[in-house]
């Protein structure tokens, strides 16, 4: 069932119970009138004969009353003094409801075998235990009551079938913009090409769905685009170590091969199978960091220690530059982080500021808090990053131009598990580069609860350094 047709619905559901309502309260309130119409006769009926009896003094003989109402007088002992012509000699009303009206005036409504009588009875002034009852029937009353009700009833039908007509037409009105934005969108999807959806210039609820939705599918255009991009980029770094992987294991299966030979094509299968596994963990974590799975757990952790053992495992790479930590390994400082995550993240940081740093140069590594903020520096002495390759260092395979980073191995995911981590954690990375030379990058990640000094306190409480840096 459609939108249109169950709008059209509810709205001859919700106008059908309230006519039925209204017609309810109105057929209600017609009766009560046309009962309090029938009521104030009545009454001036039982005046009117009261009024034409004798003096107590003298007897009441039986005698008739003239008009259209059935009038009795009845005396205590129950019998009918006076009464109309078709009134009868027995009381109109039982002994039960005769013995009330002896006390107040009362109007009752009964029903014979033929008809629904209406009754007023009220005692007699001057005369006790006497009661005037004067009765007529109800039946032009219902007549007119039901005329009205079938009338209503045929109104109402009327009213509900142009209710449903006009709620169709306007829901098919109101929809009409959201099915050309519906169509527009099957258009573009079917057409496989990037454009945006009209947006209506009336400003309203539809105009900003539809901007809305031009966002979305800017957003999703560049997701995909980055999704397509890292695809190739994924596949062009699997392809050379998969290359040199073939290469060796075809020529060490040749007949003729030395052991030395063999030995030295089974160490470069063995690091070609290292860089493979070390490219595809990296690209796993990211793609956990895309779907929002890349989960962190947050346990005291000492940073001194955490630092010096990065600098330990990194320095045997570029042993003529000097890696200094703060705070020292010997600082038992701890804060809540993921230490496995936050040693991934100092041991890339670390890696790519070597890479660049020149022979005898200093990569300084600082971890302080600062606000409730653990914040975590790499600087270096290298050349830098280009101005135009900071917008986008964090990003997957991003390499400077002039191919430093790939001349060295790299493949670019180095800042980009460094900027994950970070989400992780609830932060964020930055890089920029220093005014006297060289780069920093810093890590921003904030701590859940205050920190647990074990031993000296943060070396500083100041600004926070700039952070470490090298190539991606």
């Amino acid at each position: 069932m459609s939108l249109r047709v169950r709008l059209t619905l509810l709205v001859t559901a919700v106008a059908a119970l309230v006519a039925a309502l209204g017609a309810y309260a109105f057929v209600s309130a017609f009766s009560a009138a046309l009962v309090g119409n029938v009521d104030s006769q009545l009454t001036l009926q039982v005046d009117l004969a009261a009024r034409g009896l004798p003096p107590p003094s003298q007897a009441v003989r039986a005698s008739a009353l003239p008009g259209e109402f059935l009038v009795q007088v009845v005396d205590p002992t129950g019998v009918v003094r006076k009464a109309s012509s078709d009134a009868g000699e027995a009381p109109l009303l039982p002994p039960a409801l005769l013995a009330a009206a002896r006390k107040r005036q009362l109007a009752v409504t009964t029903r014979d075998e033929e008809e629904t009588l209406r009754t007023v009875a009220a005692p007699l002034a001057g005369r006790p235990g006497w009661v005037a009852l004067a009765s007529v029937s109800l039946a032009p009353s219902e007549r007119t009551q039901a005329n009205l009700t079938h009338e209503l009833v045929i109104g109402g039908v009327v009213l509900l079938a142009c209710v449903a007509a006009g709620a169709y037409v306007l829901a098919g009105a109101a929809l009409a913009p959201v099915e050309r934005l519906r169509r527009q969108a099957a258009r573009l999807a079917a057409d496989n090409e990037p454009g945006d959806l009209a947006v209506p210039p009336t400003g309203d609820e539809l105009a900003r769905l539809a901007a809305t939705l031009n966002e979305l599918l800017a957003r999703l255009r560049g997701a995909l685009a980055r999704q397509r991009r890292l695809v190739a980029d994924a596949s062009h770094e699997l392809r050379t170590p998969l290359a040199i992987l073939l290469a060796e294991l075809e020529l060490a299966a040749q007949p003729g091969r030395s052991p030395d030979e063999l030995r030295a094509a089974l160490a470069s299968v063995t690091t070609e199978a290292k860089r493979l596994n070390r490219l595809t963990n990296d690209l796993l974590l990211l793609a956990r960091r895309d779907a929002e799975r890349l989960s962190i757990d947050r346990r005291p952790t000492p940073i001194g220690p955490l630092l010096a053992a990065s600098a330990s495992r990194l320095a045997r790479r570029a042993p003529a530059v000097r890696i200094v930590t703060t705070p020292p390994a010997e600082d038992r400082w701890s804060v809540a982080v993921d230490p496995d995550r936050l040693r991934q993240a100092v041991d890339n940081l670390l890696d790519n500021a070597l890479r660049v740093a020149p022979d005898g140069s200093d990569v300084s590594v600082t971890a302080h808090e600062v606000h409730g903020l653990l914040i975590i520096s790499v600087a270096d002495e290298g050349p830098g990053f280009p101005p135009e390759f900071l917008a986008r260092a964090f990003e997957p395979f991003a390499r400077p131009d002039g191919g430093r980073a790939r001349a060295v191995g790299s493949a670019g995911l180095g800042l980009a598990i460094v900027a994950a981590i970070a989400q992780a954690h609830g932060g964020h990375a930055s890089a920029e580069n220093r005014p006297g030379g060289g780069a920093v990058v810093r890590l921003d990640l904030p701590l859940p609860a205050p920190p647990t000094h074990g031993g000296t306190p943060p070396l500083d409480t100041g600004p926070p350094p700039a952070s470490t840096a090298g190539l991606s």
